[in-house]
């Protein structure tokens, strides 16, 4: 029984289905590579800040060895937790796709065992059910979220971050003044957060739906194979 071949992206969703284990794999490597960073950037460059009292490494001045690792504090927070959760979102849809694999091998076992009932008993095979895209798209859109995060984390850890906290805290950025440019830009450092963070909240929120409906579409299709050969048992034993 040949079905009809799923339209984009299905068909693309559904041909990645099988490499859920290179999928998990790299998002595990994601997440230890942001591990690393955060050991062996942020880390040291956050002790290298707080190594001196709050006046000293306040009044620093451009291109002091406070100033640069202030930076590379806010440049790596701007960026890392969106690699990071990148990474994990990367380890959902692998689970996702898993689950999707079962359910169509599942479905492929129904129609070998319905080709091999006599015609006249064979059951016909349902339509697949309108959940399978609902958790491909969720895991789809979920995906695409987190890596809009990631961008927007780089944009971010590239632009305004940086031309900010390059600046002497006391000499500089306390003492900007309204309609700066250093204040519209620490409207901006200060600001992403509150959304950013939501957003990303947002995309595993698609993942996690994802992985709930793949989960009914294979007890549904569990269920329906076993009404279909309580049937055919049924079917048989009448004409017995």
């Amino acid at each position: 029984m040949n079905e009809k071949k799923s339209s984009f992206p299905f068909s693309m969703i559904e041909a990645m289905m099988p490499m859920y284990p290179l999928i998990a794999l790299m998002g595990w490597m994601i997440v230890f590579i942001a591990f690393l960073v955060g050991l062996f950037v942020l880390s040291p460059a956050q002790a290298a800040f707080f190594s001196a009292a709050k006046a000293v490494r306040e009044g620093a001045s451009i291109g002091s060895a406070f100033v640069s690792a202030n930076v590379t504090w806010h440049v790596t927070e701007a960026w890392v937790p969106q690699f990071k959760f990148l990474g994990l979102g990367f380890g959902l849809m692998a689970i996702v796709m898993a689950l999707g694999t079962i359910a169509l091998r599942l479905r492929r076992m129904g129609q070998v065992i319905a080709s091999h009932i006599p015609e006249k008993a064979r059951p016909t095979m349902p339509p697949i059910p309108i959940s399978v895209k609902v958790f491909q798209l969720g895991t789809l859109m979920g995906v695409m979220i987190l890596m809009l995060a990631l961008i927007i984390g780089i944009v971010l850890a590239v632009g305004a971050v940086p031309s900010y906290w390059n600046h002497s805290i006391a000499n500089e950025l306390n003492p900007a003044q309204p309609g700066s440019t250093l204040l519209a830009q620490l409207g901006v450092v200060s600001s992403f957060g509150f959304w950013l963070n939501p957003l990303r909240m947002l995309g595993m929120a698609f993942l996690f739906t994802g992985i709930t409906v793949a989960l009914t579409v294979i007890i549904g299709v569990l269920r329906q194979q076993a009404g279909v050969l309580v049937k055919f048992y049924q079917h048989a034993s009448s004409t017995l």
